[in-house]
């Protein structure tokens, strides 16, 4: 197989032998920095969805590296790693997460209890579970392409978490959240979905970023014409 692997602006050639079904995106990567070039730079921990360190563009896809088959994603024998977008690149396919999570932070993505605690319902935790899955991987920043338009625009991410807190009936800040994904310029968001179908957890992102939306503005905390505009894309 043919890797090529953008290395700042240069692409580089490899030739990996031995792919099989099951070999990973990460996998091969370890092939190329192990045996063929040392020098070559890439993030990876768990190797097990988890961490979500190992996120890279491959063939245009962004995607968990130790996730991936090589062979389900490759093109005619040949695949391109990049780095993910909308981060700066350190060297390689290292990025600079501190923009993304300084942004995290701006978005108070922890759990503030309130006392006393309620007990939550199985029912009740159905309607933010699957957000709890998200392992701050970035592939849902890296792909969003608000950024082009709004630099301040908190990213797809920042309201996953938003909405498994406001969700969270044991959560201190309430409605406050919903103050806090205006101010995060929610509105701007264009709901081209990229980022649910790039999540490797498979969480709704735009779905979540619609019901915060639609609350918001029912609220009179969004207002109506700003949601409009930005819905259907007048504006930013």
């Amino acid at each position: 197989m043919i890797v090529k692997i953008k290395r700042g602006e240069d692409i580089q050639s490899y030739n990996v032998d031995n792919i099989e079904k099951r070999t990973t995106i990460l996998e091969v990567l370890e092939v190329v920095k192990f045996y063929i070039d040392p020098t070559l730079s890439y993030r990876a921990q768990c190797r097990a969805s988890i961490c979500g360190t190992c996120a890279v563009k491959v063939n245009g896809n962004t995607v968990l590296a130790c996730k991936t088959k090589a062979l389900d994603i490759a093109n005619n024998d040949e695949i391109l790693i990049e780095p993910i977008g909308n981060l700066p690149v350190i060297k390689d396919l290292v990025v600079d997460h501190g923009n993304f999570l300084d942004k995290l932070k701006l978005a108070k993505s922890w759990f503030i209890p309130k006392e006393p605690l309620e007990k939550v319902y199985p029912e009740e935790l159905e309607t933010y579970d699957k957000e709890t899955d998200c392992i701050l991987c970035g592939i849902c920043y890296s792909v969003c392409p608000v950024f082009q338009n709004d630099k301040n625009f908190g990213g797809p991410i920042n309201f996953v978490k938003i909405f498994r807190f406001w969700k969270d009936k044991n959560d201190a800040l309430g409605d406050e959240r919903i103050e806090i994904a205006k101010l995060n310029n929610i509105t701007s968001c264009i709901h081209c979905k990229y980022c649910t179908l790039s999540c490797p957890k498979q969480i709704q992102v735009e779905a979540d970023i619609l019901q915060l939306e639609f609350y918001g503005k029912q609220k009179g905390i969004i207002q109506q014409d700003q949601y409009i505009n930005n819905f259907f894309g007048f504006g930013f």
